[in-house]
């Protein structure tokens, strides 16, 4: 017999949104796996320029609700009257969602924060006043605690707070979990990656032969984090001595140093940009893609990672963070951080066929850590085992 299925509140501090449609994709992506075997709605606050008054859109899915909630944001030259007038405006959006959640699933059994800061106030508030235990997924960068780009210390000792009164952690790799112990020693964690949906990144056993190796970047484009910079440099150099190879950029950021780098550089006949795209869209690419190519400075685990090995494609990145829990020998090609010699040597090596990768393996690696079943379930027992503790 099957279990009952569970009311799941997911509070998303980031989710895409009118403003920034990409925010927190990967976000969306964890609660779709968890609606797979409970009842989810997903409820996430942002502020607005544009709207006068609170602003409440719903979307019903097939197997989620959807709800954001956008207030008006208050910047006149006072600082202490518009933290004073922001701080009701988000509460009063926090209340009206919570309301429209209970609408739809009723009191909630449980509530799954999605990124501790800003609105896991609202989760340890609701587990405070509504007795509603609460989980927490990470994966925020912010939390590398004494790294030059963690959060300021106000917002970590914030985090603090929240994340040692959570019933379980589960951040999203091993090394930001190591992080987050620093936050809260005595916490109970469990690894949940982030998620990839197969039925949009499919596998085809017979992988696309292309007339030229394209490899493929997918990122926010931010250049002290991705170092798309670096990425440029080394391709630069290639392009003096081979001509068999191209790069795609996909990118929703402000990328226009990289625009302008090429043109210096004068490799516009071997990277092409590419602007927001849809999840099918960069299937696609990705499927015409032969290797994904990062060069980050810091990571937790990139879900473009997931997405590529998913669809039997290798990755050649540096080895940074969460990265090496998953890139192998088996399926990428790892190189330290900031090594430019190292890259071009990778990529020349992975165009020489140096590297052989079996599609099928990866692929099946994937599916059984990144796939919506999979952690649709680790989630699903996750949140069991904290509502059981809590009746015993």
């Amino acid at each position: 017999m099957a279990a009952q299925r569970l009311k799941i509140l997911a509070l998303c501090s980031w989710y895409p949104n009118d403003f920034n449609p990409t925010l927190g994709n990967f976000v969306k992506k964890h609660a779709e796996a968890a609606s797979r075997y409970n009842d989810v709605v997903c409820l996430s606050v942002f502020p607005s320029l544009l709207d006068k008054k609170i602003r409440l859109v719903e979307t019903r899915t097939r197997t989620f609700s959807e709800i954001v909630v956008y207030y008006p944001k208050t910047t006149s030259k006072f600082r202490l009257w518009n933290m004073f007038r922001n701080y009701f405006a988000h509460r009063k959006a926090f209340k009206k969602g919570y309301k429209t959640v209970k609408s739809i699933i009723g009191k909630p059994d449980l509530i799954h924060l999605n990124i501790t800061y800003p609105l896991g106030i609202w989760a340890f508030y609701l587990n405070w006043r509504k007795d509603i235990p609460y989980v927490i997924t990470e994966n925020a960068t912010g939390l590398h605690v004494g790294t030059d780009h963690s959060y300021p210390k106000i917002i970590l000792s914030l985090c603090k707070f929240i994340v040692r009164r959570a019933s379980i952690l589960l951040p999203v790799s091993e090394d930001l979990k190591s992080y987050m112990r620093i936050l809260s020693p005595k916490s109970q964690f469990a690894i949940i990656s982030n998620v990839v949906d197969e039925e949009i990144f499919k596998y085809s056993e017979k992988q696309k032969e292309l007339k030229i190796k394209t490899f493929i970047h997918i990122s926010t484009g931010k250049d002290e984090h991705k170092n798309i910079s670096g990425i440029l440099s080394c391709i630069s150099s290639i392009s003096k001595y081979r001509k068999d190879f191209h790069l795609k950029i996909v990118s929703d950021g402000d990328v226009a140093y990289a625009k302008e780098k090429i043109e210096i550089l004068g490799i516009q006949d071997f990277v092409t940009f590419y602007s927001t795209k849809s999840t099918k869209e960069i299937a696609s690419m990705i499927d015409n893609s032969s290797a994904l190519l990062l060069f980050s400075n810091y990571e937790n685990f990139p879900c473009v990672i997931a997405e590529s090995l998913m669809m039997g494609k290798p990755v050649i990145s540096t080895d940074v963070n969460g990265i090496p829990e998953h890139v192998n020998s088996k399926n990428g090609i790892l190189i330290p951080k900031g090594d430019e010699a190292q890259l071009e040597k990778a990529i020349c090596d992975f165009l020489d066929a140096k590297f052989t990768f079996d599609s099928n393996e990866i692929h099946s690696y994937a599916f059984k850590h990144f796939s919506y079943q999979e952690v649709g379930k680790q989630f699903d027992e996750q949140f069991r085992i904290v509502l059981n503790s809590k009746t015993q």
